[in-house]
C-alpha cells in the first residue's frame, strides 16, 4: 500500500469513529426524552398546565425542539441542553402551581365547580372570560407578582361562578325555556294564556330556588319538568282551539271542543259497562268512573284474597297427604283420593291458564264458575240478524278447538246471548238459532260427541255489559262455552 493510501484509510477511521461516537450520544438521550414526555403527561393530570401556564409551556416547546434535534442526528451536547431546559421548565412549573394551590385556591376550586356543571357547554361566553382572567392571574403568580395574580383571581372567581350558576340553570331550565320561547313565537299565550303563564310561573320558582342553593337541585329539577309539562300543554291546547276555530268559527268552538272532551270519557265509561251522561256537565261521570274503579279494586283484592285461599287449601291438602301417608302408607284408599283431588286442581288451574293465554282480550274472556270453565266468545261473528258463523271467525274457532281438546271428557253447553236491540222474542229465537249453528260447528269439525253438547239460548236476559253503548252491546252480543267439569 502506497503512503498516500495509508493516510487516506487512517483519515477515513478517523472520520467513522468520530461519526459513530456522535450518534450513540444523541441516541442515549432517547431514554431520557422519553422519561420527561411521561413527566409532563402526569403533571398534566395534576392540572399544572393550567396552574402555571408560560412554565409547563416553555417545558413542552423545549422538549419537542429536543425530540426533533434528535430525529435530525444532532449533537448529543445540543439535545442534553434542551431536555435540561425542559426539565427546568417543568421544575418552575410545579413549584408555581403549589403556590397557586395555597394563594388561590379558592379561585381554583370555583374553576372546577364550574367545569362539573359544564360551564363550557351552557355558559361558553362567561366560562371565556373567566378563563382569560384565570391564565392572567396564573400568570401574574409565574411572576412572583402576587398581590396582582390575588386581584386577577378574585375577577376570574366571581366570573367563574357566575359561569357555574348560569351552566346550572341551562342544564336543569334548557327545556323549559327553549319550550317556552316556542309558545311565545307560535302566539300560544292567545288561546291558553292561563297554562302558558303557570309554565312560566313554574320556571320562575326553579330560577329561584336554583339561584337560592345550587348544589340542592332535586326542587328545582322537579319545578322546571312541571314547567315544561304545562309549556307543552299550552302548546296543544292552543293548537287544538285555533284549529277548532279555523274550522267552526267563534260561536261553535266552545261546543265542539266540550264535545270532544266528552268522547274519550264516555268511551272509557263504555269500557267499564257503564253509560256516562254528560246532561249535567262532567263531573257527575267523572264521580261514577272514580266510583266504579275504586269497586273494581275491592273486586281485585276480594279475588286475590280467594287465590290466595285456594293456594293454601292445596297446600292443606298436599299436608294431609303427607299426613296420611305417613299414618296409612302409600297404599291409603284415602291417601290416593286425596291426592286425586289435589293433582285435579293442579291440572285444572294449569288448563284454565292454558286457555287464557290463547285468547286476546277481543276475542273470549276465560272464567271459573263453580265447577265449570266458561268461555265467553266476544270475537265471533255472525252476519247482522242471522246465526251462520262469518268466515272470519275460523281462527277464532281453531283455539276455542284446543281449549277444549284441554278437557276431552267434559260437556259442554253452548250459550247463546244478545243485545237488547229487538224484541225478546226475536232475540230469543236468535240466539238460539246460533247456539244451536255452533254447536253443529263443534260437532260438525272438531268431532264432539253430540250426545256431551247442549245449546240453549237466553236471547237478551243475561247482559254483561250495558246495553245503551255500542261497545256494551257488543260485549252482550256472544256465545258462552260452559265447560262442565263435575257430574251432570
Amino acid at each position: 500500500m502506497r503512503n498516500s493510501d495509508l493516510r487516506f484509510f487512517n483519515r477515513l477511521s478517523y472520520l467513522l469513529i468520530v461519526a459513530l461516537g456522535c450518534a450513540s450520544a444523541v441516541w442515549a438521550d432517547a431514554p431520557e426524552i422519553e422519561q420527561l414526555a411521561a413527566s409532563l403527561q402526569a403533571q398534566r393530570a395534576e392540572q399544572v398546565h393550567v396552574l402555571s401556564p408560560r412554565n409547563f409551556e416553555a417545558a413542552v416547546a423545549s422538549l419537542e425542539a429536543a425530540r426533533k434535534d434528535l430525529e435530525r442526528g444532532r449533537s448529543g451536547e445540543r439535545v442534553s441542553a434542551k431536555i435540561a431546559q425542559a426539565q427546568a421548565s417543568l421544575d418552575r412549573a410545579v413549584k408555581a402551581a403549589a403556590a397557586a394551590r395555597q394563594l388561590l385556591n379558592t379561585t381554583i376550586r370555583a374553576r372546577e365547580d364550574a367545569l362539573v356543571a359544564k360551564a363550557p357547554e351552557f355558559a361558553p361566553e362567561i366560562w371565556r372570560r373567566a378563563e382569560q382572567r384565570f391564565r392572567e392571574a396564573m400568570i401574574e403568580n409565574e411572576n412572583g407578582d402576587l398581590k396582582n395574580a390575588q386581584r386577577r383571581a378574585a375577577e376570574s372567581e366571581v366570573l367563574l361562578r357566575d359561569a357555574e350558576l348560569n351552566a346550572v340553570k341551562g342544564q336543569v331550565l334548557g327545556e323549559a325555556r327553549a319550550l317556552i320561547a316556542q309558545a311565545d313565537q307560535t302566539r300560544v299565550e292567545r288561546f291558553a294564556p292561563r297554562t302558558l303563564q303557570t309554565a312560566k310561573r313554574y320556571l320562575a320558582e326553579a330560577e329561584q330556588e336554583i339561584q337560592r342553593n345550587r348544589y340542592d337541585l332535586m326542587l328545582p329539577r322537579n319545578l322546571a319538568a312541571q314547567a315544561s309539562y304545562e309549556a307543552r300543554h299550552a302548546s296543544y291546547l292552543a293548537r287544538l282551539i285555533a284549529q277548532t276555530v279555523a274550522q267552526r268559527g267563534e260561536e261553535a268552538a266552545l261546543e265542539a271542543l266540550i264535545l270532544s272532551w266528552e268522547e274519550p270519557l264516555g268511551r272509557i265509561a263504555s269500557n267499564l259497562d257503564l253509560a256516562a251522561r254528560f246532561d249535567e256537565g262532567m263531573e257527575p261521570a267523572i264521580k261514577e268512573l272514580g266510583e266504579h274503579v275504586q269497586r273494581q279494586r275491592q273486586d281485585l283484592s276480594r279475588l286475590r284474597q280467594e287465590l290466595q285461599d285456594r293456594t293454601e287449601e292445596i297446600a292443606a291438602l298436599r299436608k294431609e297427604v303427607e299426613r296420611l301417608e305417613a299414618r296409612l302408607g302409600s297404599v291409603s284408599e284415602e291417601r290416593i283420593a286425596l291426592q286425586r283431588r289435589v293433582d285435579a286442581q293442579e291440572r285444572l288451574r294449569a288448563n284454565v291458564a292454558r286457555i287464557e293465554s290463547l285468547f286476546s282480550a277481543d276475542e273470549a274472556r276465560v272464567y271459573r264458575q263453580g265447577e265449570d270453565v266458561v268461555i265467553s266468545l266476544l270475537g265471533i261473528k255472525f252476519p247482522s240478524g242471522r246465526s251462520t258463523i262469518d268466515a272470519n271467525s275460523s281462527a277464532l274457532m281453531s283455539k276455542v278447538q284446543q281449549a277444549l281438546a284441554l278437557f276431552p271428557d267434559a260437556s259442554i253447553t253452548v250459550e247463546g246471548h244478545t243485545d237488547a236491540h229487538g224484541t225478546d222474542s226475536a232475540n230469543l229465537i236468535l240466539s238460539q238459532d246460533r247456539a244451536d249453528a255452533v254447536k253443529q260447528y263443534l260437532v260438525a269439525n272438531f268431532g264432539a260427541n253430540p250426545e256431551r253438547v247442549t245449546s240453549i239460548g237466553y236471547g237478551e236476559a243475561r247482559p254483561v255489559s250495558t246495553n245503551e253503548t255500542a261497545e256494551g252491546r257488543a260485549r252482550n252480543r256472544r256465545i258462552d262455552l260452559v265447560i262442565h267439569l263435575g257430574a251432570r
